[in-house]
């Protein structure tokens, strides 16, 4: 027999060793143990920074809507609302005579109006955007000052004189119909469109946030009861506590989020598409009757021309009625039966003739019958209006101006102005029910979703944590 001296020992190469140590610690059920621990620790914190991302976003969502679009709206409806009414005290102003216990109240609501005015433009300039939006506004704003209210401060300096005021009361009429509402129209509609926009789009948006939410929380309920499972098998037991307990809060947790985040879209689709929608036509019937009042006005101040001034009011009360009922004319039916309920057939023919839901008449966009109700009984003083404006009209041509005049500015009942009034507090009260509504839903998600953000996002997956980390040192030791 032979013997070899000093054999030699091949060792195993640094690539192949360190595979191997690996794989004999994964035989090892400890390391298994801490390893599954930790894998399921890095997905809790991946489920957790989604579902956190997801109630951020949908809060930037309802708060972008809720604190930019609508601000900027309601910020230029309103401007445009004051401004016709200042352009109404004007006239109103320029027509009566100083014995008259109105003529003080128009030069009061003059200023007031004014005022009102000059406080939305101030929100409009702190929120503008885009060069469209610059523009607008540079334009609406230069002209104000510049034209409208240096011929409105003339026409009070030179009262007096009669012809003074009229030319000067016309010179700034001329700047608000052709320069100033147009671009204030123009900022309007900008910004609701990408109002209508966002709110359209969000539901995209949050499914889109929500089916995350639904995946990486699902794969770790998923990877926590595969833990549950295989750790109940070694350690023979029925229940093993942490791993069970994490696995619990885990599908809770995807539970109350499914839930929370599913309904999300409709009250975004609620805000905009349904109460804000309803606020937005409610101003823009206030706009087009108010432009129609002061063209009434305009016609007992501009005698000459009263017939252009007739076409004016025509054409916005006919803008007035696309806007309340869908079409010219429609004010002529009852928006509710005899019997107290709604007029289904106009309210049909008025959404078949709308173009999109944003054009959607305010007649048919409203939720609740007595909405409906207020609408008719603005109808019915509307239509007081126009019979009163008929006389004024008769009275005109007849030359009978004190007459026209105080039909124009009479404040007393069944009186053009108390009419116009009881009509503009009518549709305010529909726009008002809207408001809350708007101002409800995003009340109630600016409180809910943070708190669910804390909940849900940190609170919940760092019990997880926890409750696995309690559960592996717990079962560590028994293996």
């Amino acid at each position: 027999m032979t013997l070899v001296k000093n054999p030699v020992v091949i060792q195993p190469s640094r690539r192949t060793a360190a595979p191997r140590k690996v794989f004999a610690l994964w035989q090892q059920t400890r390391f298994r143990l801490v390893m599954m621990g930790a894998l399921i620790a890095l997905c809790a914190l991946l489920a957790g920074g989604v579902a956190v991302n997801a109630y951020r976003s949908a809060y930037m969502l309802f708060q972008r809507i809720a604190e930019f679009y609508a601000i900027k709206v309601d910020a230029a409806e309103a401007a445009l609302q004051d401004i016709a009414r200042t352009s109404q005290a004007t006239a109103d102003y320029t027509a009566l005579t100083s014995d008259t216990p109105l003529f003080e109240a128009a030069v009061n609501d003059i200023f007031r109006n004014f005022n009102a005015y000059r406080g939305e433009m101030f929100i409009l300039q702190s929120n503008l955007e885009s060069t469209a939006e610059r523009t607008a506004f540079t334009v609406a704003d230069t002209y104000t000052y510049s034209r409208f209210w240096r011929h409105v401060g003339n026409l009070i300096d030179g009262r007096t004189d009669l012809t003074l005021a009229r030319r000067e009361y016309l010179a700034a009429d001329n700047n608000l119909r052709n320069r100033i509402i147009p671009a204030l129209e123009s900022l309007e509609s900008e910004n609701f469109s990408l109002m209508a926009k966002a709110g359209n789009e969000a539901g995209s948006t949050l499914a889109g946030q929500t089916l995350l939410v639904v995946l990486t929380t699902g794969g770790l309920l998923a990877l926590l009861a595969g833990v549950s499972f295989w750790l109940r098998g070694k350690v023979r037991r029925y229940v093993t506590p942490g791993v069970d307990g994490a696995l619990f809060v885990a599908a809770l947790a995807l539970a109350l989020m499914f839930l929370g985040l599913a309904q999300l879209p409709g009250q975004i689709s609620r805000m905009t598409q349904t109460a804000y929608y309803n606020i937005s036509s409610s101003s823009r019937v206030l706009v087009a009757g108010n432009l129609a009042n002061r063209a009434e006005s305009s016609a007992i101040i501009d005698v000459k021309r009263a017939g252009t001034w007739y076409e004016q009011f025509d054409t916005s009360v006919g803008d007035m009625e696309g806007h309340l009922c869908g079409a010219a004319g429609c004010l002529q039916q009852p928006f509710v039966t005899s019997s107290g309920q709604p007029n289904n057939a106009l309210i049909d023919s008025a959404r078949k003739n709308a173009t999109s839901q944003q054009t959607l008449p305010l007649i048919a966009s409203v939720e609740t019958l007595k909405e409906l109700q207020l609408l008719e009984a603005a109808r019915t003083s509307f239509l007081a209006y126009l019979k009163v404006h008929d006389q004024l009209v008769t009275a005109l041509n007849a030359q009978q101006i004190a007459q026209a005049t105080e039909l124009n500015t009479g404040f007393e009942d069944g009186e053009s102005e108390a009419l116009y009034r009881t009509f503009s507090q009518q549709i305010e009260a529909v726009q008002a029910i809207n408001r809350i509504t708007f101002d409800t839903i995003w009340a109630a998600q600016r409180t809910t979703l943070p708190t669910q953000q804390a909940l849900y996002g940190v609170l919940a997956f760092g019990l997880i944590i926890v409750l696995t980390g309690f559960g592996v040192s717990h079962r560590f030791r028994e293996l």
